[in-house]
């Protein structure tokens, strides 16, 4: 998770990306018996469910139309399934239809896990849904929600699904496409500043394609979504105090980034928002850093969006009134920074963070400093091992030249 400071990113938080994973545990159901719907409700969904009998094959059946109704934007056939009440659970599935065909979903998979059980007439049976955004063969991305049946004249409904976290399943989306990124945002916000946002995140896209050739490549497409103030708050379970935006990895080679719709602003600081977001897309590519890490992971992404310089205009004066304050010990790998911390201390860690890094890729090349990267943030070498093997250097030495700079460039904005 990215926390903002003045126009600019901080830190992806451990305990939030893991969010990523995790449903909510809110399971929107009718609560009826089984004879409560009228004849009209009654749908040919499915294999016929003798009485007595376990209907998994016909629950397996309709999940199967249900997945490929999806997929051909057939929104009766999906919507099918549910109960024509205008209940929540369908009035909810139809968001989530019209969301997932407006992103142009390229995959869509349901299918049981485990056999129904059945509890005052109603049959219980989680689902197992994967999906994903790129192409037919990607791999897809998993969830696993908890779903309730009835069976009504031998035919089954579905009348309870569990709502997750994710954007496209909790609000019906409005969708923009450019070359390499989409944006998609909630209802609550103007279509004008979709269109604002969209335009900063195709400048910030090629500055991160370039970087991730370094890293396996670019992503197929960069996703962004942008969140008012009560998506903000629910999408993906996140807590983001004073944040701007996050970065959360869903899976290796899949990350998405959040927005908060308070946070695009002029086009300048709203690129360099997105390249620090999308650096964290391509150099961790979908994986979960290290906390250790952190100053890394944070400094990479700074130092990517920092190309015209905006990044470190932002955070020098925090770094001098920082370091001038004393509270810095001179150490460069700093983790996150605590709950409670004021702002202004937060940002001043992200821009020493970020003089770290500049300094690792004048003093030993960019070559060097991915190499660094990649052996510390994704495949968890400590800093010397890894110092030795891709900068040629005990981490002591590279760390202390390091402190060095971070001191001379607090120093040199001092003077100005």
């Amino acid at each position: 998770m990215t926390r903002t400071r003045t126009g600019t990113l901080v830190a992806l938080a451990a305990a939030v990306v893991a969010a990523a994973a995790i449903l909510t545990t809110q399971l929107f159901t009718l609560g009826s018996a089984p004879t409560a719907y009228a004849a009209v409700a009654v749908a040919h969904n499915g294999t016929v469910v003798r009485a007595g009998e376990n209907p998994l094959y016909a629950i397996q059946a309709v999940l199967k139309g249900q997945s490929d109704a999806m997929l051909h934007g057939d929104r009766d056939a999906y919507l099918a399934a549910f109960p024509d009440t205008g209940s929540e659970v369908r009035e909810r599935a139809g968001r989530r239809f019209d969301s997932l065909t407006a992103l142009a979903v390229r995959r869509w998979d349901m299918t049981t896990n485990g056999i129904p059980s059945r509890l005052n007439g109603v049959w219980r049976l989680p689902v197992a849904v994967g999906y994903c955004f790129d192409a037919p063969d990607c791999t897809p991305i998993p969830l696993l929600v908890d779903t309730e049946w009835t069976v009504v004249r031998g035919r089954v409904h579905l009348v309870g699904y569990e709502q997750t976290n994710r954007p496209w399943d909790s609000t019906k989306l409005t969708v923009r496409n450019g070359k390499r990124v989409t944006v998609a945002g909630a209802e609550s916000i103007d279509s004008s500043l979709l269109d604002r946002l969209l335009k900063a995140a195709e400048a910030a896209a090629p500055i991160d394609d370039r970087v991730a050739t370094s890293f396996g490549g670019p992503p197929p497409r960069y996703l962004v979504y942008v969140a008012g103030e009560q998506e903000w708050t629910s999408w993906y379970d996140s807590d983001t105090e004073n944040a701007a935006a996050y970065t959360i990895p869903l899976q290796p080679g899949t990350s998405e980034v959040v927005v908060a719709r308070g946070s695009i602003r002029g086009e300048a600081s709203t690129r360099t928002l997105m390249a620090h977001e999308f650096a964290h897309v391509v150099t961790l590519d979908g994986n979960l850093p290290p906390a250790a890490g952190w100053w890394l992971t944070e400094g990479i992404a700074e130092y990517v969006a920092n190309g015209d310089g905006g990044a470190l205009r932002d955070d020098l004066d925090s770094v001098r009134s920082y370091l001038e304050a004393g509270r810095w010990d001179g150490t460069v790998a700093l983790g996150p920074p605590a709950d409670g911390t004021k702002l202004e201390d937060a940002v001043a860690r992200y821009g020493i963070a970020l003089l770290a890094v500049t300094y690792l890729a004048q003093h030993f090349g960019e070559a060097k400093l991915f190499a660094f990267f990649t052996q510390v943030v994704r495949k968890g070498a400590t800093l010397d091992a890894a110092a030795r093997s891709a900068l040629g250097a005990d981490w002591a030495t590279v760390a202390k030249d390091a402190a060095a700079s971070v001191r001379a460039a607090a120093a040199q904005n001092d003077r100005q």
